[in-house]
């Protein structure tokens, strides 16, 4: 039980950390293929969907990249209205992807991943927030709460 609890914190600190200081690349990708400008924002109807892309341990890397090339993986993921926020490779877990994604294209992040992913990756989703504001605004009450009791 205290191994999950511990896997599940740095999971978490793994996939919320790049929020707290993410960069986002300035020059656009000069190849063909997907941009890495940052995209527009989604408007407010979108939700923030944290993916982990478990390696599958009885597969080796090169038999993971045919696996997501032979299902187009790369041309269908991220689908092009959703924001990536962040990428991390976690060793031993797999990828930590933080995306922010309009509702209505909801299903489509899921048929991208059950399509392009499946069978080289196990999958999980999370919807998530960005709790930085939240826990700032906590902090600096509670420290005015005790400069009020002092």
């Amino acid at each position: 039980m205290p191994k999950k609890r511990i896997g599940l914190l740095l999971l978490l600190f793994w996939a919320f950390l790049p929020l707290l200081s993410a960069q986002q690349p300035t020059k656009p990708n000069p190849s063909p293929g997907p941009s890495f400008e940052p995209s527009p924002l989604p408007t407010e109807d979108s939700v923030l969907v944290t993916l982990v892309l478990k390696h599958q341990q009885d597969k080796n890397l090169p038999e993971i990249r045919r696996i997501l090339e032979a299902q187009g993986f790369w041309d269908i993921f991220p689908p092009k209205d959703c924001r990536v926020l962040s990428w991390t490779l976690a060793m031993g877990l797999g990828h930590v992807v933080v995306l922010q994604v309009p509702v209505s294209s909801i299903r489509r992040l899921n048929l991208a991943v059950e399509n392009g992913a499946w069978g080289a990756f196990n999958t999980e989703f999370y919807l998530s927030y960005d709790y930085k504001a939240i826990w700032q605004e906590y902090i600096e009450r509670r420290e005015a709460a005790r400069d009020d009791r002092n």
